[in-house]
């Protein structure tokens, strides 16, 4: 898989989000690819106008299979049509620096920051890019198959070289194939060890439910998960709703890619 990172966000430069890039090509290709037995991906950074991409004369835009947008806010989502599918690539997502900005994060470096967050969204296209795998819980619920819900307010830190600098920031921690086995042994479910059995969810996490029968999907937060982490779950084109088959919305590839 290839992930393509774009910044048309305001309130971090282009430089943060390619050092974010290299940051989460390291610990996919590290840490989340070998925990889940996948292929290693790849994770690029996509400067915002193609011209820039030094392409030859007439050589076509390189097709992504995602790409990720960090954008400012939901607004400005639609102001450029940001939304989930297009003929760039087969999926989109997108990231909103400005409330992790709002609520004491930064850009590269704090526990909570844009890179962080980021990264949770590159972690779930890799695990399950078009939003329809789950698994089964003993009681019937279907489980989405998310890798950083459970586990969203928690971060570790992945060191890169660029340009003869070191450079660190943080990453969202991940699930373990073992957290939807409800068989499996005792330990770790998830990668910093702060989960120790299935379908465990952190104070600060989530998961998306679907109850045997059910027409639509839920939202089951931890005791201490941020309101405003809620709203940005609230828009057509979060994965919430791309999973809910209640929510239908026209998707419309981005402009900036026009």
């Amino acid at each position: 898989m290839i992930i393509g990172v774009q910044n048309l966000s305001t309130l971090v430069t282009d430089e943060d989000v390619y050092l974010m890039t290299a940051i989460i090509d390291r610990q996919l290709r590290e840490h989340v690819a070998p925990a889940w037995g996948l292929a290693p991906p790849t994770v690029e950074y996509l400067p915002a106008a193609p011209s820039a991409l030094a392409l030859p004369t007439g050589a076509p835009v390189p097709h992504f299979d995602a790409i990720i947008g960090v954008l400012d806010d939901a607004d400005q989502a639609g102001d450029l049509g940001w939304h989930t599918e297009g003929p760039d690539a087969d999926v989109y997502g997108r990231v909103f620096a400005q409330p992790v900005l709002q609520n004491g994060g930064n850009a590269l470096t704090n526990a909570l920051s844009v890179c962080s967050v980021l990264s949770h969204e590159c972690i779930e296209t890799l695990g399950d890019s078009a939003c329809n795998r789950w698994t089964q819980r003993s009681d019937g619920v279907s489980i989405a198959l998310e890798l950083a819900d459970p586990v969203e307010g928690d971060s570790y830190e992945v060191t890169v070289s660029s340009s003869a600098e070191v450079v660190t920031g943080t990453v969202s921690d991940f699930v373990l194939p073992a957290w939807f086995d409800p068989n499996a042994d005792a330990g770790p479910t998830d990668y910093m060890g702060l989960v120790t059995a299935p379908f465990s969810v952190r104070d600060t996490g989530y998961v998306i439910e679907m109850a045997t029968g059910a027409s639509s999907v839920t939202e089951v937060w931890g005791e201490k998960y941020p309101e405003w982490r809620k709203a940005t779950k609230a828009t057509p084109t979060a994965r919430t709703a791309r999973r809910d088959p209640q929510i239908t919305a026209e998707f419309t590839s981005p402009t900036a890619l026009a």
